[in-house]
């Protein structure tokens, strides 16, 4: 991977992970040919670079899981000083003539806004995006925790924790989608609206999760099913031990990847879950390997295997939920979007029939307008209410 190139003088400064788990920036001297890795950072990879050429300054965006870090480089010497920044997810940076530093960054109870930084090293937002109707004070900032999983492996999970005077009790555990993705400090819209109506979130990323260095990214491909799933066992249980969640008060809801992870989880662990909600998640692994797009399937391969290899498909088969049907005992609500060219709507039709056909209770619903993941905000108002409706329904007496 090179990203963020910048011109200096007869040199290329950019973020690389050439030969090393993590990203770090490197050099390369136009007139010698030379490459060199100039700066890495302790720990997590170096993303975002923008470059001030007239003050031989350099600002890098680090990553390491939920949270980004920034640093300043000084072109000269390569030296590195931390500087604070205002949130904690940074997605764009640009550099001013000035040497101004802007980013776009956000906070998980606050949507994106632009930050200039000015050459004294002053921070001033310059836009005010906030959610309308909510004060602040009823949106819920995550806790970043840190546990070891089934095999010692370290995880992290962000917790959010309901305000006390509208709690219920209840956990909703959130598997990311991806997966080769991660959930980080970001806003998310979903996540408080279940928090003001009294859910607790946990959300960890298990191995595969990406902002974790490639080696800890590449843990999923050709297991999907295995140490993911494991790792989310683990977390649950770290989560009851440390009395954050009630064993007997715990929903499950996923999206992508993350319904795909729902759906294995109920089959083979529905014990922990009141109920579970399904987005648009693949159910058998074999027709989803096949269903993709033609430009996907060379991907496909690695990622997932090839069910046109015998010992891919045995595997496969292992791996999908489908195969799990007797234990999915609990309620579940599956969402799907007609158009969806990633999860094609065969995945739920396959998972609901099948539900049905054994007689578990499973209410199942298609938005015609949609692909993968919600475009349009009326048909993702609805889905998130019908979610939220569908728990309190299945809450204990």
């Amino acid at each position: 991977m090179v990203s963020s190139l910048q011109y200096v003088g007869r040199q290329i400064v950019f973020t690389t992970n050439y030969g090393e788990d993590d990203a770090y920036v490197a050099r390369f001297d136009l007139d010698t040919g030379e490459f060199e890795k100039v700066w890495k950072p302790e720990r997590g990879g170096a993303e975002q670079l923008v470059v001030h050429e007239p003050a031989n300054v350099a600002y890098v965006s680090v990553s390491y899981g939920v949270r980004d870090a920034l640093f300043q480089i000084d072109l000269r010497n390569f030296e590195a000083t931390p500087i604070a920044c205002p949130a904690d997810v940074i997605a764009e940076m640009h550099i001013g003539e000035s040497g101004a530093l802007y980013v776009r960054a956000m906070r998980d109870i606050a949507p994106s806004n632009l930050y200039v930084r000015k050459t004294d090293g002053s921070w001033t937002s310059l836009t005010g995006n906030r959610v309308m109707g909510v004060a602040e004070s009823e949106l819920v900032p995550a806790e970043v925790v840190r546990f070891p999983s089934y095999d010692g492996l370290e995880l992290e999970a962000l917790w959010f924790q309901a305000n006390p005077a509208v709690a219920n009790g209840y956990t909703v555990v959130w598997p990311h989608g991806g997966p080769q993705a991660s959930e980080r400090k970001t806003f998310r819209p979903f996540f408080q609206f279940l928090l003001l109506r009294g859910y607790n979130v946990f959300a960890p990323n298990f191995r595969g999760s990406s902002d974790y260095g490639a080696k800890f990214m590449k843990m999923v491909e050709r297991d999907w099913g295995e140490g993911p799933r494991l790792d989310m066992v683990a977390s649950i249980e770290w989560l009851i031990r440390q009395g954050m969640a009630d064993r007997s008060r715990l929903f499950l809801v996923g999206g992508s990847y993350g319904g795909y992870m729902t759906l294995l989880l109920h089959g083979r662990h529905a014990d922990y879950f009141q109920a579970c909600v399904d987005i648009f998640g693949p159910c058998n692994l074999i027709t989803f390997a096949k269903s993709v797009p033609d430009h996907w399937k060379p991907m496909m391969k690695q990622w997932l295997g090839d069910p046109d290899d015998p010992a891919d498909r045995e595997r496969l088969i292992q791996d999908s939920p489908i195969t799990y049907l007797d234990g999915m005992t609990k309620p579940m609500l599956v969402i799907q979007g007609a158009n969806d060219p990633r999860v094609v709507q065969a995945e739920s039709d396959q998972i609901v029939a099948a539900l049905r056909n054994q007689g578990r209770e499973v209410e199942y619903i298609v938005f015609p307008d949609e692909g993968h993941g919600f475009m349009k905000k009326d048909n993702e108002i609805a889905a998130y209410k019908r979610i939220v409706d569908f728990l309190d329904e299945h809450r204990c007496p």
